[in-house]
């Protein structure tokens, strides 16, 4: 156990790798969650980390690059993989102002794109006794990727704050998992978030993950700093206001 500061105790990193892909099938998962589907002549096996929520970076044409030589790039988690087809899926939440929202929104199938990676998601490791994990439509393909991987052995609990009843999703849980639901409006983003997460008092050896606006996550860590915890992760996703945000 050690005292909480953020983004302790990430894996090490691996190589990265930079694959080819095309679009090979688009699904409107729920009001603004557009899931792509990617495939290629690429072995797509090494872009896939064995941590659960892992990442990859989508790099598509820069629209702002009139050569069309630049790419605008884009951190999304795997949100499933089948070796099979050798295709993933990643889920691309549609928000205004995003240079990749607006892209995929229009891509189709056949349109070419790269990924790289991957990267882990800093969720906790198995010597977390507990799990709490705290989030928002960005940051849910990567909750439910955590959650899905679970197998019953430890209590975890998910709050996930959303703008829009429309876009909550089904997402399987274990033994001993559950998830809390939030409403956003008409407060400001990451509100009901950090009001659920005071509420908390996270025994040691828990491990805690959040991920959402970057103004509710700087103010997340003043509530977590101090505590002995297991592990911590704190991201800021997006900033209200700013179309391509990067932390």
């Amino acid at each position: 156990m050690h005292p909480a500061s953020a983004n302790a105790a990430r894996p090490a990193r691996r190589p990265t790798t930079s694959r080819e892909v095309v679009v090979t099938a688009r699904e409107q998962i729920t009001e603004h969650m557009l899931r792509l589907t990617l495939g290629g002549d690429d072995d797509l096996a090494p872009v896939v980390h064995g941590t659960p929520g892992s990442w990859v970076k989508l790099f598509v044409p820069d629209p702002g690059d009139p050569s069309r030589a630049g790419e605008h790039g884009r951190a999304y988690t795997v949100r499933g993989f089948n070796p099979i087809s050798n295709e993933i899926d990643i889920d691309v939440f549609l928000h205004d102002g995003g240079t990749m929202p607006r892209w995929a929104e229009s891509c189709a199938v056949g349109e070419t794109a790269r990924v790289g990676g991957p990267r882990p998601s800093g969720a906790p490791g198995r010597d977390a006794a507990s799990m709490l994990l705290f989030g928002d439509e960005t940051s849910m393909p990567a909750i439910a990727a955590i959650l899905e991987r679970e197998r019953g052995h430890r209590p975890i609990h998910a709050w996930i704050e959303l703008a829009d009843d429309a876009d909550r999703q089904e997402i399987t849980l274990s033994r001993g998992a559950g998830i809390t639901w939030l409403r956003r409006e008409p407060a400001a983003p990451g509100t009901a978030l950090l009001e659920a997460a005071a509420q908390q008092r996270p025994e040691p050896g828990t491990g805690v993950w959040f991920a959402a606006e970057a103004g509710a996550a700087q103010r997340f860590r003043g509530l977590v700093r101090g505590l002995d915890l297991a592990d911590l992760h704190v991201q800021g996703y997006w900033r209200a206001g700013v179309g391509d945000y990067r932390e």
